[in-house]
């Protein structure tokens, strides 16, 4: 008899949870039906849409509106919420989660056109730091790392500019010449690499290899942790560095993001072609434009902070 009741009580709390679950997909579908649901509140919902267990052909609606390119771009969103959205997913167990991790690479990689300042014929490199301390994520609400930003950013770019080098750097600085396939499953993966190239911060390294291999860039862009311009230490050599190269390239240009600088100024230009850029935003590449268009770009800043 006890055996019974308990068999009984369980058979209650599971009827009970799939009419919560039935109850709780009903108002998703509803609410996807009615169109009130901006582009941003589905992609940062798109965890509980799958566990919600709505219909087949509600899935469907939302993997059009997500990876639809006019959306993308009128959302504005940019790459970074797209890997976070895939990180959040890649855990869920649902038969629609492969489908919906491949909308957000298609995603991903329509939102390349909201990345102002870079157009076909620019000649970009892009470095991340790989050190230990990059392991840490953009702010305590967020997925993303920020060894990620660089390599992601790196790979997106590859498919906006003509000439694009993209990589990693420790005590050394390597390649990475990926597929443009699977841009989010590859900025992840990255993550088992970073071993590669040692655990300094040699950001130095860099910049000999464009001179070295006499690589014309534009932009050079390399994204770490630490202040490595005013540095006292080894890295005082990016500076020495980089005015080797401009005096082959001087039209070149550099931006050196220190992604943990918070409490710093914002933005310092050292000259007309070092941009040094303090703390995190994923609206920067909207201050890179300003910069180069002669706006004001420490108001912007102000804005968006």
């Amino acid at each position: 008899m006890q055996n019974q009741k308990g068999y009984l009580a369980f058979l209650k709390e599971l009827s009970e949870k799939e009419e919560k679950e039935a109850a709780l997909g009903a108002l998703w579908e509803e609410l996807i039906d009615s169109g009130k649901v901006g582009y941003m509140a589905l992609l940062r919902n798109l965890r509980n849409i799958l566990q919600a267990k709505v219909s087949p052909a509600h899935i469907e609606k939302v993997a059009y509106i997500i990876s639809d390119p006019n959306k993308v771009t009128k959302s504005k969103q940019l790459p970074f919420r797209f890997l976070a959205a895939y990180k959040e997913l890649m855990g869920v167990k649902s038969s629609y989660t492969s489908l919906m991790l491949s909308t957000l690479e298609s995603a991903v990689k329509a939102s390349v056109v909201n990345l102002q300042g870079f157009g076909i014929d620019t000649d970009v490199l892009v470095a991340a730091d790989v050190s230990g301390s990059m392991f840490h994520t953009i702010s305590p609400k967020s997925s993303v790392m920020l060894y990620d930003i660089g390599i992601l950013l790196s790979m997106l770019l590859k498919s906006k500019c003509r000439s694009v080098v993209g990589g990693m750097f420790g005590s050394t600085w390597k390649e990475l010449n990926l597929p443009q396939e699977n841009i989010l499953a590859n900025t992840i993966e990255m993550q088992r690499r970073e071993g590669e190239v040692g655990y300094a911060t040699n950001g130095h390294k860099v910049i000999e290899y464009l001179i070295e291999n006499n690589i014309k860039m534009d932009k050079v862009m390399i994204f770490t942790d630490l202040q490595m311009w005013d540095s006292t230490d080894h890295n005082l050599f990016l500076e020495k560095s980089w005015k080797d190269y401009r005096k082959i390239y001087p039209e070149a240009k550099l931006y050196l993001f220190d992604l943990n600088g918070y409490g710093q100024t914002p933005l310092r230009q050292v000259g007309n072609n070092v941009s040094l850029i303090a703390g995190w935003n994923d609206k920067i590449f909207d201050v890179l434009d300003a910069i180069e268009n002669g706006e004001d770009a420490l108001a912007l800043i102000k804005q968006i902070e």
